[in-house]
């Protein structure tokens, strides 16, 4: 099965609105769940996203953007996804698709909190996402390395159908946990914890235990930095619901230096 379609990105879609303000950047799940959108347009709707072997988010999509997608379905459910604008690769990837997601019996374990800073600043200095694209609430502890954080999806995200969202989509509360993290290690090292803009640039070995999330649940995310070369970092990254395990894997953030 091989499908070829046309994803236009209206110049005014909510997709922005906090993401970010005064720099419209859409979002790299926004764009991973314009894709699955459009495959279920494309009759491919009764399959769901269970994992991402890789998927690598190569340029950044604007408003008013026209995206081609080429997705052709292999075996064992896999799936390669190729999106371009006008001839240039912007993102491409390989998913497995299956009826629905398998769940884990996996529980978050504590991570020994360490207190590396008198106070944790607002998130308003720490990320420059704003409401409804931002997902973060706080940060509960921390220790060498590793962050753990509680996230919502608001009701009003732009993303929300029907009061939940397709899971890939909590990955940006794992990106946004990353970004929070990083402004905190710039702060220690004599800077200021001011946001900066960075982009959500790769997923590999995700694997989803669920379908959808309900907006508004408490979430809590778990990232750990894996491996960093400035301005690009890895990182493994965990997402609970009730203690129960939503999805997991490795994201990549570019921290971009301009900003």
């Amino acid at each position: 099965m091989d499908i070829t379609t046309t994803i236009n990105v209206p110049s005014d879609a909510a997709y922005f609105e906090g993401h970010f303000p005064g720099n419209p950047i859409l979002a790299g799940v926004a764009e991973v769940a314009l894709v699955l959108e459009a495959l279920a347009e494309e009759g491919v709707a009764e399959l769901t996203l269970q994992g991402i072997t890789y998927m690598r988010l190569r340029q950044i999509v604007l408003p008013g953007d026209h995206l081609e997608l080429v997705a052709k379905k292999g075996n064992s459910g896999r799936l390669r996804v190729d999106l371009k604008r006008k001839g240039r690769l912007v993102a491409n990837g390989e998913w497995t698709l299956a009826a629905s997601a398998a769940g884990s019996d996996e529980v978050a374990t504590a991570v020994e909190e360490v207190s590396l800073l008198s106070e944790i600043p607002p998130l308003d200095e720490l990320l420059p996402h704003r409401p409804p694209m931002r997902f973060l609430q706080s940060i509960i502890s921390e220790e060498q390395g590793a962050l753990v954080a509680l996230a919502a999806i608001p009701a009003d995200c732009p993303l929300v159908e029907d009061g939940t969202v397709a899971a890939v989509v909590g990955l940006e509360a794992a990106a946004q946990a990353a970004a929070a993290w990083e402004a905190l290690q710039r702060s220690r090292d004599g800077g200021e914890a001011a946001p900066r803009v960075g982009y959500l640039v790769a997923l590999r070995e995700v694997s989803f235990f669920t379908d959808r999330i309900p907006a508004e649940q408490t979430l809590r995310v778990v990232v750990r930095l894996d491996a960093s070369a400035p301005p690009l970092s890895h990182y493994r990254m965990a997402l609970y619901a009730d203690r129960k395990l939503l999805a997991q894997g490795m994201i990549a953030t570019f921290l971009n230096e301009g900003e």
